[in-house]
C-alpha cells in the first residue's frame, strides 16, 4: 500500500514537471527578443564598471568607501 502511494506521488510529480517544462519551453520559443538578454547584461555590466572606475578616481569614491567601512564596523562591533 505504501509503495502504491509513493508510485502515485512520483507519477503525479513527473507529470507536473513535464507539463511545466513544456509550457516554459513553448513560452521561450514565442519570445521575439532572442539573444537580447545577454547583450543587455553586457551593457549593464559595462555601465556599472564605468561608474565604479569614475568613483575610484574621485574623492567621492573614497568618501563612499569610508562610509561603507564605518557602517560595516558598526554592525560587526555591536
Amino acid at each position: 500500500m505504501m509503495k502504491d502511494a509513493a508510485l502515485k506521488a512520483a507519477v503525479s510529480t513527473r507529470v507536473y514537471v513535464n507539463s511545466w517544462a513544456n509550457t516554459t519551453v513553448d513560452h521561450m520559443k514565442r519570445r521575439r527578443d532572442n539573444g537580447q538578454g545577454a547583450l543587455e547584461y553586457v551593457g549593464i555590466t559595462i555601465l556599472v564598471v564605468a561608474i565604479v572606475v569614475a568613483l575610484l578616481n574621485t574623492k567621492m569614491g573614497d568618501t563612499i568607501a569610508n562610509k561603507f567601512k564605518e557602517k560595516i564596523n558598526e554592525v560587526l562591533n555591536k
